[in-house]
């Protein structure tokens, strides 16, 4: 009598070890499939002629939908396992009820950081792969949840920032960037002679680097200091890539008035000496 109680119940925990092990599978697959579905689905838009959707964004839209089918298919396969083990998921969530409503007042961060995380993606405030700026942090947005932002700084740290503490946010990926350049002018220079130069510079610069949307162009002198005129130079650039532009105007200019013999001013004279 016990070898066979022993045997049915061996047989009945294989059993429950199959079930358990094969609603996990089914759910595993439930998710790697729908999870290529709604990568595909936003692949797809992005790519229509009719329906035209911004990269970044597509890939934000897509993020969201994997971890809401995600989280959608956690609870499912928990509601199932726990059935598996005769436990009444009734009385749970209606405990998970009571519960929520007992620290509903406590959990009011929480509902603010869904109800501002919603408010940001439907506004469109930025997307994934743009760089931005949330309070005194820095950085590529990485990933975007119903409740926080992922962002990865220059230096590689990824800064795990709540929606409901953000109150500015400033993106440098919509629209175009100015790069703009001081160029210091000796008072004994020829004026217009430099200004030839820089304008040769800005010629160069916006036919060479892809990176300039319009320009550059000289927007004049635009302070006279002790020993010294400033004149600028400004130009539109794709964002991201304006002090790569400038770096370039300066080393343009550079060349140009070494090579024409353009004095330095004496401010810099006195520091090079000192």
């Amino acid at each position: 009598m016990i070898d066979l109680m022993t045997s049915d119940f061996w047989l009945a925990a294989s059993n429950k070890i199959i079930r358990v092990v094969l609603i996990i599978l089914v759910a595993w697959l439930i998710l790697t499939v729908l999870s290529f579905i709604a990568g595909r689905l936003f692949n797809s838009a992005m790519g229509s002629k009719t329906l035209k959707f911004d990269e970044k964004r597509t890939r934000t839209f897509s993020h969201l939908l994997q971890s809401f089918i995600r989280y959608g298919i956690y609870i499912i396969t928990i509601m199932q396992l726990l059935r598996e083990f005769n436990i009444d998921t009734t009385s749970i969530i209606a405990g998970a009820g009571i519960i929520g409503l007992a620290i509903g007042v406590g959990a009011q961060s929480l509902i603010k950081d869904f109800v501002t995380g919603f408010f940001m993606i439907l506004e469109d405030q930025y997307s994934v792969g743009d760089y931005i700026v949330l309070e005194d942090m820095a950085g590529t947005v990485e990933d975007i949840g119903f409740r926080v932002t992922k962002l990865r700084d220059a230096n590689g740290v990824l800064h795990i920032i709540p929606h409901g503490v953000i109150s500015r946010v400033s993106n440098y990926n919509r629209g175009h960037m100015v790069a703009t350049v001081n160029v210091p002018i000796a008072y004994q220079a020829d004026l217009d002679k430099v200004l030839a130069l820089l304008d040769e510079a800005c010629v160069e610069i916006g036919k060479t680097m892809p990176e300039v949307l319009e320009g550059p162009s000289i927007v004049g002198v635009v302070d006279f200091l002790p020993g010294e005129i400033v004149a600028r130079l400004s130009a539109k650039t794709i964002p991201l890539q304006q002090v790569k532009v400038e770096a370039a105007l300066r080393y343009k200019i550079k060349l140009l008035f070494d090579k024409a013999g353009i004095p330095v001013p004496a401010v810099f004279t006195i520091k090079q000496g000192g």
